[in-house]
C-alpha cells in the first residue's frame, strides 16, 4: 500500500506559511506525532522568521537568504525527507518546497506561580520537517503535557506531609505541613542539636585555618623519595587480604576521589581540578608512615 500525501499549504506563499504558523505549536514526526513549536519556515532561497526591527515595535517576518553553501544544503534536506518517506515508509509526501523550523517540545517547567507550562528544546536541538507532513493539532494529546494553573497549597501540601525546607535559616531542614492558607504555608522544621554543634565545630575548623602550602602529587613522591603511584596509594583507601582472609585498609584516606572528598588541611585538588595537592601535614603524615619499610618496599615498583 502506498499513501499519498495532499498538501494543504500548495497555493500558500512561504511568507504567508510563515505569518499562519510562526510561534504556535505543530506536531511533526508523522506518523508518530509529537508536538513542537513552529520557529521558521524557508524554501530554497530564504528562511523567513519573526523578528522585531525596531525596539519596542510589533515583530514582523522578516526573510533572510541563505549563504552561498546552505542552498545547496536545503535542497538535500528537502530531498532527503522526501526520499525517505518514499522509500522506507510507502509515502509519497509530493515535491518538498517548504520546511518548518520547528523547536521539540521538552516537557513541562513549573513557574514560581506553581503553574506547568510548556517547555521547548533549545536552538541547538532545531529539526526541520516538510510542511506537508506536519498538522496543527491532533484528536487525543498527550495528557502528561497539557498545561495548568497551579494546584492549592492545601492540595500539594496536606496537611501532616513531609516535605524539606528551602528557607533562608534552615535551608535543607526535614519539615512537616502545619497548615495552609490560599497563598501560605506553615511548617514544622525538625531541629537537631547536635547537628547545629556539628556544624558550627565544623565552622570554627574552617575559620581558624592558616595559610598552608601545597605540593603536587608529583612534588610530594619527590620529597618522600617514593613513586607517584605509591603517593597515590597510601593516600586513598588501600585494601590488603591478610592471611586469616580480613580486608584491611592500609592506606590514609586523605582523599576519595570517586566521592570527590578531602581532608581539610591534608589534601585538596588542585584549581583546575585534574590533581590531588598535599599539605605539609599530608607530607610529614606521609614521612612517618615509612617506619613500615617492607610495605613501602611493595609499593616502589
Amino acid at each position: 500500500m502506498v499513501v499519498h500525501i495532499s498538501n494543504p499549504y500548495e497555493d500558500l506563499k512561504p511568507q504567508d506559511i510563515a505569518k499562519d504558523l510562526v510561534g504556535k505549536r505543530t506536531f511533526v514526526g508523522w506518523p508518530f506525532l509529537h508536538e513542537a513549536k513552529v520557529v521558521a519556515v524557508s524554501d530554497s532561497l530564504f528562511k523567513y522568521e519573526r523578528m522585531a526591527i525596531i525596539p519596542g515595535a510589533a515583530p514582523k517576518i522578516i526573510s533572510n537568504p541563505h549563504p552561498p553553501q546552505g542552498v545547496g544544503h536545503w535542497k538535500m534536506k528537502a530531498e532527503r525527507i522526501e526520499s525517505t518517506y518514499s522509500k522506507k515508509t510507502g509515502v509519497i509526501t509530493g515535491t518538498v518546497d517548504v520546511l518548518l523550523h520547528v523547536r521539540p517540545l521538552k516537557g513541562l517547567k513549573r513557574l514560581e506561580s506553581g503553574a506547568f507550562v510548556k517547555d521547548y528544546e533549545g536552538s541547538d536541538k532545531e529539526q526541520e520537517y516538510a510542511v506537508q507532513m506536519t498538522l496543527p493539532e491532533v484528536v487525543c494529546e498527550d495528557p502528561r503535557f497539557l498545561e495548568r494553573d497551579a494546584p492549592p497549597l492545601s492540595e500539594e501540601f496536606p496537611e501532616g506531609s513531609k516535605i524539606f525546607f528551602l528557607g533562608e535559616h534552615a535551608y535543607g531542614v526535614a519539615a512537616q505541613v502545619s497548615a495552609t492558607t490560599e497563598t501560605t504555608l506553615s511548617v514544622i522544621l525538625a531541629f537537631f542539636p547536635s547537628d547545629k554543634a556539628e556544624n558550627d565545630k565544623f565552622k570554627a575548623i574552617v575559620q581558624s585555618r592558616v595559610s598552608v602550602r601545597y605540593y603536587p602529587s608529583f612534588k610530594t613522591a619527590e620529597v618522600l623519595g617514593i613513586s607517584s603511584r605509591a603517593v597515590s596509594k597510601i593516600t586513598s583507601s588501600f585494601m590488603v587480604l591478610t592471611g586469616d582472609g580480613q580486608k584491611n585498609n592500609l592506606g590514609l584516606s586523605l582523599k576519595f576521589e570517586a566521592k570527590a572528598l578531602k581532608v581539610i588541611d591534608y589534601s585538596r585538588k588542585d584549581p583546575s581540578g585534574k590533581f590531588w595537592e598535599f599539605s605539609e601535614k599530608a607530607v610529614n603524615l606521609m614521612r612517618d608512615y615509612k617506619v613500615c619499610q617492607a610495605y613501602y618496599g611493595c609499593l616502589h615498583g
